[in-house]
């Protein structure tokens, strides 16, 4: 049960007086102020000669007017009041929809007395920045996929980190050979996958084995990674006679006008093309060679240019060194949390659209991601058509 922070003054919008009843005696029990609204129409009235309220609480669908249509209109009228959208009818996709639009909460029907409430408690923290900075809630897994191996299953006997699956049990489901094409992902083998370099190769196809000792593609790979120098999130700086930050400077022109300047306060023109900056150039972090192969394959027949990186750290030195389009962010890896490097990204490229790919779609951490300024929320399996829809729209989006 949650602990109450301070009395609140809520409106409650929803069609059912039963529903508006209900969370009204849930919540005057909790010590807060209720009030009803049985439409978008008389929620806005109410709102109009009291607007001091500190939360709505709206029903997705109503007749006529929705709570979409409500949010839309408290976010342009009193954009300080905070709007929670309620649903009998959840989804990922309303979740996303709802939180774009500026929703600052998603809540499934039914709910418990204590799911309302710790779901106004998430609101309240927001409201307060200086609370927020101390203790950055996070939502609960309602819809998190269990592990199909059980609590008891040893780290070894799982296949991959995104969906841990244990191998015994897919064996006896399949067979054993299947299990051994899997490795550490839940898609099989391609027919040209090296085991020894973790990714597709024309010579390993042709020949069916490699002879090599290491794989020459990693070799060279760590060769040019080798040549990059890292770029420091404490040295985020322009030029050293006038030491802009690059988040900033980008912030208010273009990360391609601020690509552009290198280590100068002037542009150089042959560098700052922003027609050219409109390519689709794309970085997926995945540790998965497999899937990170099989995103860059699909996207590469679609006219996208695709880099890969495996590590958070990798990944955020390819970020600050390079320019691109589109990030796909993986949200589960061994070294890092997609949730947790998300910020950072937008931190140093705040226009960047980054798409989060999960395994473990929930709308939790679909709403959390989008909050956290990812452009996007994919749930894995997906097709490549899918695929290129999420790409394209993101891309599309961040260029308006």
């Amino acid at each position: 049960m949650m602990t109450q922070a301070r009395t609140l003054r809520v409106l409650v919008v929803d069609d059912e007086r039963t529903v508006c009843a209900g969370v009204e005696k849930i919540l005057t029990r909790r010590g807060h102020a209720v009030e009803q609204a049985l439409s978008v129409d008389e929620a806005v009235g109410i709102m109009a000669r009291e607007p001091a309220f500190d939360i709505v609480l709206a029903d997705l669908m109503m007749p006529g007017a929705s709570g979409m249509d409500l949010l839309r209109v408290v976010k342009r009228r009193w954009p300080a009041v905070p709007v929670l959208i309620m649903t009998g009818y959840a989804s990922i996709g309303s979740a996303i929809e709802a939180t774009r639009a500026g929703a600052a909460g998603y809540l499934p029907k039914p709910f418990t007395p204590d799911e309302i409430e710790s779901a106004i408690e998430r609101v309240s923290i927001v409201m307060k920045p200086a609370a927020a900075s101390k203790a950055a809630p996070k939502p609960a897994a309602k819809a998190q996929a269990a592990p199909a191996s059980g609590p008891q299953a040893k780290a070894a006997d799982i296949i991959d980190v995104d969906m841990p699956f244990d191998a015994a049990e897919v064996a006896a489901s399949t067979s054993k050979a299947y299990v051994h094409q899997l490795t550490r992902s839940d898609v099989v083998l391609a027919a040209d996958f090296c085991p020894l370099g973790d990714r597709t190769c024309k010579r390993y196809k042709t020949k069916g084995q490699c002879d090599q000792p290491e794989c020459p593609l990693a070799v060279a790979e760590r060769r040019k990674a080798a040549k990059v120098v890292a770029v420091a999130p404490a040295h985020d700086f322009i030029d050293v006679d006038m030491p802009f930050s690059y988040a900033e400077v980008s912030a208010l022109t273009s990360e391609a006008y601020a690509d552009a300047l290198g280590r100068s306060d002037m542009a150089t023109a042959s560098r700052w093309n922003p027609e050219k900056a409109a390519g689709r150039k794309v970085l997926v972090i995945d540790d998965e060679p497999v899937a990170a192969n099989a995103v860059r394959r699909t996207l590469n027949r679609r006219g996208f240019r695709v880099d890969e990186a495996f590590t958070g750290h990798e990944a955020l030195n390819r970020i600050l060194n390079e320019m691109y389009d589109l990030v796909l962010l993986d949200m589960k890896m061994p070294d890092t949390n997609g949730l947790e490097l998300l910020p950072t990204i937008k931190k140093h490229r705040p226009k960047l659209p980054v798409v989060m790919v999960t395994g473990y779609a929930s709308i939790d951490t679909a709403v959390e991601a989008i909050q956290r300024g990812a452009s996007d929320y994919v749930s894995k399996p997906f097709t490549p058509e899918e695929l290129f829809t999420a790409a394209s729209q993101a891309i599309r989006r961040a260029a308006v």
